[in-house]
């Protein structure tokens, strides 16, 4: 276990990054997209996937970790033309601040509007991305609104979580919501129990509030989270995988995205002077915690 708490610069490849470390795991973000690409819980496990081909040279966006998706989530609402997920994960972020004390590990990353962002979405804006590393780690997007019209936003911290097999994995606390399925055509329906993964699985899970606990083998991954409503979980499966130049076609069962999101029917709009947080909270509770807490239930 690590003794003391630190946030310095690092680097990943040809990307300039940020590690936080405290005695409870390690982070890494890097500039570029501000994307978590490392969160490594007290036992050293992976709890983030990072795929082993993505492009770490800056010439396109990270492919794992916590990519910010940004100003739209998915297609553009009426250009497909201007890519998936927005222009946030494409570009370099300030680093604002970086601090510790004896319990946690800071980085706080900003991007605002320029010429290249107003090429592709004509507002101002400013984001500020704050990742806080302690028991467990903590992402906090800001948006404000500094111009004189309203916006309208989807957007997601897209996670990539690192599991043993998602074939049949289960995922709780989606029970009983709505739910929209890319992968069906785009077929509504309401789910009737916690999420057995089948993959291939794209599934937007609408006014989701609460939290969702993947259930890995050995361990649970917790996502709580605030300022969302949507709960999105992806895996390609594998003839989808094959469509991705940056996943290698046999690595799809190692990965799943449960995501923090506000999206398709829990867009939102935001207007001048106006500020929006989205926040998730990932913790990693392996074999023995879960087996004490299985204790005192049972007890």
């Amino acid at each position: 276990m690590r003794d003391l708490t630190s946030a310095r610069l690092a680097r990943l490849g040809d990307l300039e990054t940020v590690e936080l470390s405290t005695p409870h795991g390690r982070a890494t973000i890097a500039r570029l997209g501000a994307t978590v690409v490392e969160y490594r819980d007290a036992g050293d496990n992976d709890v983030l996937w990072l795929s082993p081909t993505s492009r770490l040279d800056g010439s396109r966006p990270i492919r794992g970790g916590i990519p910010v998706c940004w100003p739209w989530f998915g297609a553009h609402p009426s250009d497909p033309d201007r890519g998936a997920h927005g222009f946030a994960r494409h570009l370099p972020w300030q680093i604002e601040r970086l601090e510790n004390d004896e319990r946690q590990a800071v980085a706080v990353f900003s991007l605002t509007d320029d010429d290249t962002t107003r090429a592709r979405w004509p507002h101002p804006f400013r984001l500020t991305l704050t990742v806080r590393l302690d028991e467990k780690l903590h992402l906090e997007l800001a948006a404000e609104n500094p111009g004189d019209a309203e916006w309208q936003l989807s957007e997601a911290l897209h996670s990539y979580f690192q599991v043993h097999d998602a074939r049949g994995i289960r995922v709780e606390g989606l029970a009983g919501l709505r739910y929209w399925d890319k992968q069906q055509g785009g077929v509504r329906g309401r789910q009737s129990s916690d999420v057995i993964v089948q993959p291939p699985i794209d599934r937007v899970f609408f006014d989701h509030r609460g939290e969702a606990v993947i259930h890995d083998a050995g361990r649970r991954l917790r996502i709580a989270k605030n300022g969302s409503a949507t709960t999105v979980v992806w895996n390609p499966g594998p003839k989808g995988v094959r469509g991705f130049d940056d996943i290698p076609d046999d690595a799809w069962p190692t990965m799943l995205c449960v995501e923090t999101a506000n999206a398709l029917d829990n867009t939102y709009r935001l207007g001048p002077g106006e500020r929006h947080v989205l926040s998730a909270s990932i913790s990693s509770e392996v074999g023995t915690e879960i087996a004490m807490e299985k204790a005192v239930t049972d007890g």
